[in-house]
C-alpha cells in the first residue's frame, strides 16, 4: 500500500499579511489560477490561533485542504500569521521541518493602513474610540488583553503595531531563507499590474500565461444593522449552538453572504493632517529598517518635509 505524503496536499505558499494590505485581494486572484488550489476561507488561521493549532496538522489539511488533490501549488492567506510572527514564524518551521515553503508579503502605506484597520474594527463592532484616542489607548489595551489577544491571534486594537513591518518581518527572516519571500506594495497591484502579476506568478512557479482578472477587494463599507454585524462577529451563546451543528464550510458561506448584505458602501471620513504626521513619524524607524531589509524605496512614507 501506497501511503501518500501529507504535505503533498499542505500549503508550499503562505500569504503572510498585512492586514489591509491587499490580501484579499492576493487571495482572489490566485484563485482564479488553474493551477493553485486555495481553501473556502481565506484566513484558516491554524498558526496563529491557540485553539487551531492544537488540532494538530492533520486538521489542518483536512479541514482546508482536502481538496487540493494534485494540485501543484496550494496556499492559504492569513495576515495574522506577519502580525503574530514571534510564535508562527517558529510554529510554521517546526511544522515543514525544511521543507520549502514560500512567502508572499505585501505592504501598504503603514499610516493608511493603521488607518483602514480601525475602521474595520469600526465596522464589526469592535471599537468605539475616535481614532486618536484608539491609537493613545493601544498600548495599555494590548497590555491589558495580551494574554487573551496572544492566545486567539487577534488583532484588535493593533493600529500602530499592525504597521510596524520590519519587527513582523524579522521573526520569518531569521528563519527561512531570503529568497522564498516575494515582496509587494499594494500599490504594485493598483498601479503596476501588468508587470507586479508575472513576478508573482514566476516566483510561485504558476503559468504566467493564464489570464487573470485585476480586482479590488474589501471596499470600504459600515454595516447596514451593527446589531446584526456584531452577532455575526463576535462570540456568543448562539455562535456555540450553531458551531455544533452547521459544518465549518457552510458556516463560512452563510456568514460571508449575511455580511455582504449587511454592508454598505461609506468611504472613511478624511485622516486629520496633524494626526497622520505625528504616527509618520513615530512609524519612520520602522519604514527605514523595511527598506533595508526588503530593497525598495520606502521614502514616500516617511514624514514629508
Amino acid at each position: 500500500m501506497i501511503t501518500m505524503d501529507p504535505f503533498q496536499s499542505l500549503p508550499n505558499f503562505m500569504i503572510l499579511g498585512a492586514a489591509k494590505a491587499g490580501t484579499t485581494t492576493l487571495f482572489n486572484l490566485m484563485k482564479q489560477h488553474p493551477q493553485v488550489h486555495m481553501p473556502f476561507t481565506k484566513e484558516p488561521m491554524f498558526f496563529s490561533h491557540d485553539d487551531n493549532y492544537r488540532r494538530g496538522l492533520d486538521w489542518y489539511r483536512r479541514t482546508y485542504f482536502r481538496k487540493a488533490g494534485t494540485c501543484p501549488v496550494r496556499g492559504e492567506a492569513t495576515p495574522h500569521y506577519l502580525y503574530w510572527s514571534e510564535k508562527v514564524a517558529e510554529r510554521i518551521r517546526q511544522a515543514y521541518q525544511g521543507r520549502t515553503i514560500r512567502f508572499v508579503v505585501i505592504f501598504r502605506d503603514p499610516v493608511d493602513r493603521a488607518y483602514s484597520w480601525y475602521w474595520n474594527m469600526v465596522r464589526e463592532g469592535r471599537e468605539d474610540l475616535p481614532f486618536e484616542a484608539a491609537l493613545e489607548a493601544e498600548p495599555r489595551r494590548l497590555q491589558e488583553n495580551a494574554s487573551r489577544l496572544r492566545r486567539t491571534g487577534s488583532m484588535t486594537y493593533g493600529y500602530a503595531r499592525g504597521s510596524c513591518y520590519a519587527s513582523a518581518l524579522k521573526p520569518f527572516l531569521d528563519l527561512f531563507p531570503r529568497q522564498d519571500f516575494h515582496f509587494l506594495i499594494q500599490e504594485d497591484l493598483n498601479r503596476d499590474f501588468s508587470h507586479a502579476l508575472p513576478r508573482l506568478m514566476k516566483f510561485l512557479d504558476l503559468d504566467a500565461g493564464i489570464t487573470l482578472r485585476q480586482m479590488t477587494s474589501n471596499p470600504a463599507t459600515m454595516p447596514r444593522n451593527p446589531r446584526l454585524q456584531s452577532l455575526l462577529q463576535r462570540q456568543s451563546d448562539i455562535r456555540e449552538i450553531l458551531k455544533a451543528l452547521i459544518p465549518l464550510r457552510l458556516r463560512y458561506a452563510i456568514k460571508t453572504r449575511l455580511l455582504s448584505a449587511n454592508a454598505r458602501p461609506m468611504p472613511y471620513h478624511e485622516l486629520d493632517a496633524g494626526l497622520e504626521a505625528s504616527l509618520r513619524s513615530q512609524l519612520a524607524p520602522e519604514i527605514r529598517r523595511l527598506e533595508a531589509m526588503i530593497g525598495r524605496d520606502l521614502s514616500a512614507w516617511l514624514p514629508q518635509p
